[in-house]
């Protein structure tokens, strides 16, 4: 793996935790828990679908080991990132509240960029059979 591409997939990572921590930043200012698990479900895998559709567009082979890189990858981004916006007293929430309420949440992220190489991986072994 090549240094650019690993510049990508951290990047990828951080849009992929910027864009949900944005807008939930606002859904949380309505006060709603409800509409706060909403927003951050679709903030969430609306980026990790995105991105993971352009990341896979450059990839040819090992599509499901590509899957699983950028998973681990991208949920330790958003993870320490997250935590680190709870030490500096940014969020509002405590370690306890954010590993019962959003860590859960994050199980979007590796469901998507996994089952995008499964899916790549599945569409090129059928393209070969014919």
């Amino acid at each position: 793996m090549d240094f650019k591409k690993i510049l990508e997939i951290i990047g990828f990572g951080f849009i992929v935790w910027l864009i949900p921590t944005i807008v939930t930043y606002f859904a949380s200012d309505a006060g709603s828990v409800q509409l706060y698990d909403f927003t951050a479900s679709v903030a969430i895998g609306g980026s990790a679908v995105v991105l993971s559709y352009i990341y896979f567009k450059d990839i040819t082979s090992h599509f499901v080991r590509e899957g699983i890189i950028i998973a681990i990858v991208w949920l330790m981004i958003t993870l320490v990132l997250d935590v680190v916006l709870i030490f500096l007293g940014v969020s509002k929430t405590s370690l306890l509240e954010y590993a019962v309420t959003v860590v859960p949440l994050y199980v979007i992220i590796p469901a998507i960029t996994i089952g995008f190489g499964l899916y790549l991986d599945q569409m090129v072994a059928n393209v070969s059979v014919y």
